[in-house]
């Protein structure tokens, strides 16, 4: 009975060690894939399209819920902070797990860049 508690308990205990947290490579990893075509590989922002994000102080000093209210839902018409640029930033439903990591490479990494 004893050693049927254990199994059950070392088995729950590798199981949970399996899912793993986003690192901060799929951070820039999924930069990479969603924000860069747009906003550039450096974050240096692409002009008439998307503004830059290395050096922007919502990125840096906004709040992290603002970032990813933004992140997750765009931003259009009246909610455009650069009313000048003619495109929508699209809307960007991530896991939790891969906006977290998102919004850290956008305040860590991408500012070292």
């Amino acid at each position: 009975m004893k050693s049927t508690k254990a199994l059950m308990l070392l088995l729950a205990i590798s199981s949970a060690a399996v899912v793993l947290p986003a690192s901060a490579d799929s951070g820039a990893d999924i930069f990479a894939s969603k924000c860069a075509a747009c906003h550039g590989s450096d974050g240096q922002g692409t002009p008439g399209l998307a503004p830059a994000l290395k050096g922007d102080p919502f990125v840096i000093k906004g709040s992290i819920k603002d970032i990813e209210n933004t992140i997750q839902n765009g931003r259009a018409g009246d909610k455009k902070k650069y009313k000048d640029l003619p495109t929508d930033m699209p809307a960007w439903h991530l896991s939790a797990a891969d906006l977290k990591a998102v919004v850290g490479y956008l305040r860590g990494g991408l500012q070292k860049k």
